[in-house]
């Protein structure tokens, strides 16, 4: 952390001190001098206590960090970072011959394969950790249960496969991997960190599975923290944030042409029909989202605060939170503003193309179409 990074995390202490140190002049030329030592220990005790509350721990080469999703973007740019603060990091990645794991072994990144999606992959991964720990003595400081997938497109488009995937990599995936690791992390005392979203509180159109499963992912995780605490396990929820710049480094719109592909081969014509002009609008749109598809790491540099703080406070929050002022206004406003307006403000967030009076004209016409072909098959008419 620099110099700004330490301002910025202590500026709260800061003010209470000069606040205090005003309040100590303005007590002694009243003629209160009797009360000048009292509230100079009540300030200092309170400084104290602030900074004992926000300090941290130090991470050595013997902690070891697990982390998944590691091929790019996020996990990626944490493995790297984790190995910078001088952590032992073992990372699972789909792909082993993905140009990441290359970079990361470099680095001295341990790289395991995981498919989230296939159980022997999943615990095949756990086994190399647990053997991994014991060969090498170490302690497990941390899991982070990164790994995700996100498809963007309305609901009824997208495909059994695509909506499994999502809530197996997402959700389901993430819980397999802390409870094969729970008796090391029971040992340990470990640290438990779930990667959530901002979709968790505001869904988006466009991304219910991928929201949902958010959602899901968060509410578990709440459990969990009142759960372990018992146990001395700390849970942290961290919401990196989804600014259009994360989105792009963080390559998890990636693959968002090729989903588009594979819920065209599966639409039944009239389904295409309906949606019309609208669909292939909408698939354009998103797929030019798409501009860097090369491994690179997250230059978001709050990001990396945020986790360290989820990572090392020896007194952690619940929830850490990466948000720019136009997230914190939006999520603000989703908050306190009746349905109706906080659905048109969703819409505006998103910004996606619109369903226009056009397309709608069509799509009555089309389903009409389909409802009659519909009653004449079941009611045997050609």
């Amino acid at each position: 952390m620099g110099l700004f990074g330490y301002i910025k995390r202590y500026s709260g202490i800061f003010l209470a001190d000069v606040a205090t140190s005003i309040g100590l002049y303005y007590l002694w030329n009243k003629g209160h001098k009797y009360l000048v030592p009292t509230v100079s220990l009540c300030g200092i005790g309170a400084s104290y206590l602030c900074c004992h509350l926000k300090s941290r721990d130090k991470l050595t080469s013997n902690d070891v960090i697990v982390i998944t999703g590691c091929g790019s973007g996020l996990g990626y740019s944490l493995a790297l970072y984790c190995r910078q603060l001088g952590a032992t990091v073992i990372a699972g990645v789909l792909q082993m011959d993905c140009p990441s794991v290359q970079r990361l072994e470099d680095e001295g990144v341990i790289v395991f394969p995981l498919d989230l999606m296939e159980l022997n992959s999943t615990t095949g991964f756990t086994d190399s950790v647990r053997r991994t720990i014991a060969e090498k003595r170490l302690v497990l400081r941390c899991v982070i249960n990164n790994a995700a997938v996100m498809v963007f497109g309305e609901f009824e488009w997208q495909t059994y496969g695509q909506l499994k995937n999502q809530l197996e990599v997402n959700f389901l995936g993430a819980m397999i991997v802390t409870q094969e690791l729970m008796p090391i992390i029971r040992a340990h005392y470990s640290r438990i960190i779930v990667v959530s979203s901002h979709c968790k509180t505001q869904p988006i159109p466009g991304a219910s599975v991928y929201s949902g499963t958010k959602a899901a992912i968060s509410a578990w995780a709440t459990g969990l923290r009142v759960e372990l605490k018992k146990y001395g396990i700390k849970v942290v929820s961290v919401v990196p944030g989804n600014q259009g710049s994360f989105i792009k480094e963080s390559n998890i719109f990636t693959r968002q042409a090729d989903h588009f592909e594979a819920m065209k081969w599966v639409m039944s014509n009239e389904v295409q029909k309906f949606y019309g002009e609208y669909l292939y609008r909408y698939m354009k749109y998103f797929s030019s989202l798409v501009k860097n598809t090369t491994v690179q790491t997250v230059r978001d540099g709050r990001i990396y605060e945020i986790f360290e703080g989820a990572l090392l406070d020896r007194y952690p929050s619940a929830t850490y939170k990466n948000e720019s002022w136009r997230y914190a206004i939006y999520h603000t406003l989703f908050t306190i503003t009746p349905t109706f307006l906080r659905d048109r403000l969703v819409e505006r967030f998103v910004h996606a193309p619109a369903w226009t009076k056009e397309d709608a004209e069509k799509s009555v016409e089309s389903a009409q179409k389909a409802m009659n072909g519909l009653y004449n098959r079941y009611n045997g008419h050609i």
